[in-house]
């Protein structure tokens, strides 16, 4: 049987994948595991090899499959060896359900983590008319999403009075899909930034990075703004996530509300999370975090090898503190 310790399947096809995937297998290499990178063209190879018990992976990453669409080719790769016991980072049966917002959201906050007031259109009530009350919970302008988007796709803000035909345009997203109305929440600002977050969780430690939601820049909150601006919650809320989500790998975003003052989620769980590098592109992931990244996805998966795979206990990862004056 030919077996492999650590796989990531990939469809993108350019120079951002080389770097993340050549990090991943010189972390491999150092830490003697046999590495595989599964493309579209080595699916097929693979799936006929599963079935008949010539191929074992140990631990996947995937980075490809489409996990609502029963048909896309890596989705199925992914149950295939599902099944045949390789451990999957995320587990599809439990991306299927948190990567649903019209489910998520509700899941959130029966668990009390702070969300917008929303109102579900179920894909069957597409004319449903609200109510005076959730209008005015509502208020302008307001946020229509569709449940199974991502990368913001099919997001629509409203700025000004409406009728359901905004609702129609939206849905041309996906008609079969269930759309969110949401409150428009505005961030306030910390420091001169607006206080709009990406965190990453990865096997229980936390990376927030301030996150702009216009020009999409990432960079790294320190220690001291941890502290200056008290964004401890930051933490919590996100491992609040991780418990009721079951992913192990994501990001999120969650703002400061300026109406409020309150830590707000605005994106509640994005598995398979952009990885290009700042060094290519400037609203990239900062090169030093693409390294941790690798790195620690690496050691969890020699853990789980090992039989040593934990997750009891919970860290924050900040950048190192720059020192302009050693004699300071």
């Amino acid at each position: 049987m030919e077996t492999f310790d650590f796989g990531i399947g990939w469809r993108i096809e350019n120079d951002d994948e080389e770097l993340f995937i050549k990090a991943l297998k010189a972390e491999c290499e150092a830490r003697r595991l046999k590495f595989i990178y599964i493309h579209t063209k080595s699916l097929s190879p693979l799936v006929n090899k599963i079935k008949k018990g010539e191929f074992r992976l140990k631990f996947y990453l995937d980075m490809a499959s489409e996990t609502h669409d029963s048909k896309d080719d890596f989705t199925q790769f992914t149950y295939a060896l599902k099944d045949s016991g390789t451990r999957v980072v995320a587990d599809p049966d439990d991306v299927k359900a948190a990567s649903d917002k019209s489910i998520t959201h509700f899941d959130l906050a029966r668990d009390n983590i702070p969300v917008p007031f929303t109102i579900l259109i179920r894909n069957w009530e597409p004319t449903r008319k609200l109510t005076e009350e959730e209008k005015e919970q509502l208020g302008f302008p307001f946020v229509i999403k569709p449940a199974l988007g991502y990368a913001r796709e099919g997001v629509k803000i409203i700025n000004s009075k409406w009728t359901l035909k905004e609702i129609a345009e939206a849905r041309k997203y996906d008609p079969g899909d269930n759309f969110l109305l949401q409150e428009f929440i505005e961030p306030k600002e910390l420091g001169g930034e607006p206080a709009w977050f990406r965190i990453f969780h990865l096997f229980g430690e936390i990376i927030p990075c301030w996150w702009n939601p216009e020009t999409h820049i990432y960079r790294q909150v320190t220690l001291k703004e941890m502290d200056e601006f008290k964004l401890l919650p930051l933490t919590r809320i996100t491992t609040e996530i991780a418990r009721v989500t079951k992913i192990d790998w994501f990001s999120c975003e969650i703002a400061v509300s300026k109406k409020n003052g309150k830590f707000i989620v605005i994106d509640y769980m994005n598995d398979q999370c952009s990885i290009v590098p700042q060094s290519k592109y400037k609203d990239g992931v900062p090169d030093d975090l693409v390294a941790h990244i690798t790195g620690r996805m690496v050691e969890k998966a020699w853990q789980y090898i090992q039989g040593r795979f934990t997750l009891t206990h919970r860290a924050i990862w900040l950048p190192k503190i720059q020192v302009k004056d050693q004699n300071v």
